[in-house]
């Protein structure tokens, strides 16, 4: 066959060049198009949905002094933002009608009496515990329980035990845990410190008011939280220094000084105690028809006789001469009956007592005079602090039927004429609740905390500390939800065909455009043949 000429092969590499060169071009233009589509594709599927794992849901079990409760947090964390998670929903809510289990008044369902009552005690644990997560567990989807974390914290009924008789208790705990579905640790089973659980209260109630969801310095809201054994007070200050007191914040988005005091000798409980053992030395005992001694309480209605446990109270008799000095002796009383002897002034004065911490009525000592002897007046000078008062202080307001903002002189108005009234309507476990807890909670706020001239407001009812719990606790989960959300949004995005396809393309155009030449299946490789040198023999 007779080979071409050099003009014809100059001619066709040329051409070959040409088309070669447009065919780079078009290439070119078309993966910039399709990488353009790819990320309008990405960014609209980013935009329409939302990086999230949820519904997520917290269990909180808050073992107090007065009884056992369940909170369950339903939440909704977005990863494509940086925001805390936010809460659908709580529960029970603040409906409780037709439930079995006894419903307490700020949002949870209640088991009684506290823990503390059972060291030792594996089942009765057990019976407080078991009604209380099984209905958790219903409240919880069955494919979530596995990563739904179950925490156990125990206020100041565990703590005022001893350390031997805690950890009973708590190892008891984990045993009745362990034996369900819900994601828990040992380590999330424990007691709270009174600086922790005033802590978890003002997260909750900031976090609610909405004061965490920006990122600049909002005002904080302070916090008083009357429970059955403590009382927690919190408060922001401006200038932070050493104290024990002190909390130094890092949730949200900025960081908060803040101090966070838990008084435990100022819950309603332990309050009332220091009324009857206050009574009990003041020679107000006398003898029942039974045969046993009786202390008549004012705070209590005319138609009330109750049994009552009293570790503080004695009866003074006279004693004999010991080294001539006359000594009075004490008659230690393990119980009483204590008997209704309704009288609101003397109600009144003993309430106060009972709040500034003193062992006898005495109206004279003002909040003036003395400044707080509960706590450093620094705390609660903070010139922007507003008060929320919940728990305990929730439920007075309630059942009194007040404003939010209610002043100092309705609330000892509606005190009087509520027990005024009949006390047949009230249970025996409301026998001092509220002719009581009027008076003790208005004197708390005005004589002992001298917050008289601060705004006051009563709510929200459904916050308490275990939210709080509920979001520092959890806080290492939010991240994790947030990382495996972002994961599994860039799986989304790199698994969708469009990607694939922009992918490749690329692939191809970098190993087209490096002319890296592979070799094609089934094609023979070209081989060159030499020219015969000049006066070389042919070889037949």
């Amino acid at each position: 066959m007779e080979p071409k000429s050099p003009s014809k092969l100059k001619l066709s590499s040329m051409a070959f060049t040409q088309h070669k060169q447009a065919l780079k071009t078009t290439i070119l233009v078309l993966v910039i198009g399709l990488l353009l589509f790819g990320a309008y594709f990405a960014f609209k599927f980013g935009k329409g949905h939302s990086v999230s794992k949820g519904p997520f849901y917290t269990v909180v079990v808050d073992c107090g002094s007065t009884g056992t409760r369940v909170n369950v947090y339903e939440w909704l964390v977005d990863a494509s933002k940086k925001e805390l998670p936010s809460l659908l929903y709580s529960y029970p809510g603040n409906s409780t009608e037709g439930m079995l289990l006894k419903s307490c008044k700020y949002h949870c369902l209640q088991t009684e009496p506290g823990l503390d009552k059972y060291v030792g005690n594996l089942s009765g644990i057990r019976a407080s515990l078991e009604p209380l997560i099984t209905w958790a567990e219903h409240k919880v989807p069955v494919e979530r329980h596995g990563d739904t974390p179950i925490f156990v914290l125990a206020t100041a009924g565990l703590r005022r035990l001893p350390t031997e008789d805690a950890r009973r208790v708590l190892d008891d705990v984990d045993a009745v845990v362990k034996q369900h579905s819900f994601l828990h640790k040992k380590s999330w089973i424990r007691v709270l410190s009174g600086k922790e659980e005033a802590y978890y209260g003002w997260v909750a109630l900031n976090y609610k008011m909405g004061n965490f969801r920006n990122h600049s310095r909002l005002p904080t809201l302070g916090l008083l939280d009357l429970g059955g054994s403590s009382l927690q007070v919190v408060v922001e200050i401006d200038d932070a220094r050493e104290d024990t007191h002190l909390v130094r914040s890092k949730f949200g988005f900025v960081e908060h000084d803040i101090l966070a005091y838990s008084l435990s000798a100022f819950g309603l409980n332990e309050a009332f105690d220091r009324t009857v053992v206050m009574l009990s030395h003041m020679e107000q005992l006398g003898e029942s028809k039974v045969g046993k001694l009786e202390i008549r309480h004012p705070c209590l209605g005319l138609d009330i006789v109750q049994n009552y446990t009293c570790s503080g109270c004695f009866r003074p008799n006279a004693g004999g001469q010991d080294n001539m000095t006359s000594k009075v002796q004490e008659t230690k009383l393990s119980s009483v009956y204590l008997v209704g002897a309704q009288n609101w002034e003397q109600c009144r004065r003993l309430a106060r007592s009972a709040a500034i911490n003193s062992s006898t009525p005495d109206t004279a000592r003002s909040c003036s005079d003395r400044g707080s002897d509960i706590i450093n007046s620094t705390a609660v000078a903070h010139p922007s602090a507003h008060f929320h008062a919940i728990s305990g202080f929730f439920a007075v307001y309630d059942k009194l039927n007040l404003s939010s903002r209610a002043t100092l002189t309705k609330i000892w108005e509606r005190g009087q004429q509520l027990c005024s009234r009949s006390w047949a309507n009230l249970s025996q476990n409301e026998y001092y609740a509220y002719c009581f807890r009027v008076p003790y909670m208005a004197s708390l706020i005005e004589d002992a905390l001298c917050l008289g001239d601060k705004e006051i407001i009563f709510g929200p009812g459904d916050v308490s500390w275990t939210l709080g719990a509920a979001l520092v606790e959890g806080e290492y989960l939010w991240l994790s939800i947030s990382q495996i959300s972002i994961l599994t949004f860039c799986m989304k995005i790199i698994s969708s065909p469009i990607f694939v396809l922009v992918f490749l393309l690329c692939l191809l155009f970098i190993v087209y455009c490096s002319k890296v030449k592979l070799p094609m299946i089934g094609n023979k490789v070209a081989t060159r043949t030499s020219l015969p040198v000049r006066g070389q023999k042919m070889m037949d």
